[in-house]
C-alpha cells in the first residue's frame, strides 16, 4: 500500500491559500463597489477565454466555489476592463476651474 499523502501526490495542484482568498475577496468587493452586473462580468470573462458558467462565477464571488489562478486572472482582467469602461464619477468643481 502506498503511504503517500494523496494531496501531495498531485503534481502542480492548485489549492486555495490565504492570498487566493484575499484576491477573491478584493475582486468581489470591486464588483460590488462598481455595481457591475454578474451577467456583464460573465459575458466579458467568457469573451476573454474564461471557462466557468455564470452560476460557477457567482459561486466563486460568494466564496462557495474555487477556480484556478489562471481563471481568476481572466476574471480579474474582465472586471478591470469593465471598470475602465465606466465614466468617471462626478467631481465637485472648484471656484477657479473653468466651466464646461
Amino acid at each position: 500500500m502506498d503511504d503517500q499523502d494523496p494531496i501531495q501526490a498531485i503534481p502542480d495542484a492548485s489549492f486555495p491559500d490565504h492570498r487566493a482568498a484575499v484576491r477573491r475577496r478584493k475582486l468581489a468587493e470591486a464588483v460590488e463597489f462598481w455595481d457591475v452586473t454578474l451577467t456583464g462580468v460573465w459575458l466579458h470573462y467568457v469573451s476573454l477565454g474564461g471557462e466557468l458558467t455564470e452560476y460557477e462565477l457567482d459561486a466563486y464571488l460568494h466564496e462557495a466555489y474555487f477556480m484556478t489562478p489562471y481563471q481568476h486572472d481572466i476574471l480579474a482582467e474582465a472586471v478591470n476592463e469593465l471598470i475602465d469602461m465606466l465614466p468617471p464619477p462626478p467631481r465637485a468643481p472648484l471656484t477657479n476651474e473653468p466651466e464646461l
